[in-house]
């Protein structure tokens, strides 16, 4: 019995003793990329790499999209306020026009020139 107990106390002595690993040196080294729970992972990586990219793009395109709709929208408060001008100028047009008619009616025309005196 006694060999059967230094047996097994040897054998404990020479069992492998497990290594303490020190996590920064196995991320720097590359070998946490190499280790089977990773490379289990990598299609579910890069598919988040493949949202985060189409995620990029559509910011992209929102901000595109945002910028051209302010300028849309000062182009029209533009024309707006030209239309505006052009309507008032062609009711002072008319206006004239209508009051140059009235005169010609009662025989006073509108004057060529500035008035002089006689």
């Amino acid at each position: 019995m006694e060999q059967q107990t230094q047996q097994q106390e040897s054998s404990k002595q020479q069992a492998p003793v497990k290594k303490k690993t020190n996590w920064l040196s196995m991320i720097l080294g590359g070998e946490v990329l190499q280790t089977k729970l990773v490379l289990r992972q990598i299609p579910v990586i890069l598919l988040g790499c493949v949202y985060a990219l189409v995620l990029v793009y559509n910011r992209y395109q929102v901000e595109y999209l945002t910028k051209a709709k302010q300028d849309a929208e000062y182009k029209i408060n533009c024309l707006r306020e030209n239309r505006i001008f052009l309507q008032k100028r062609y009711q002072e047009t008319v206006k004239i026009s209508q009051i140059a008619e009235m005169l010609d009616s009662t025989g006073v025309g509108i004057t060529a020139g500035p008035p002089f005196e006689i």
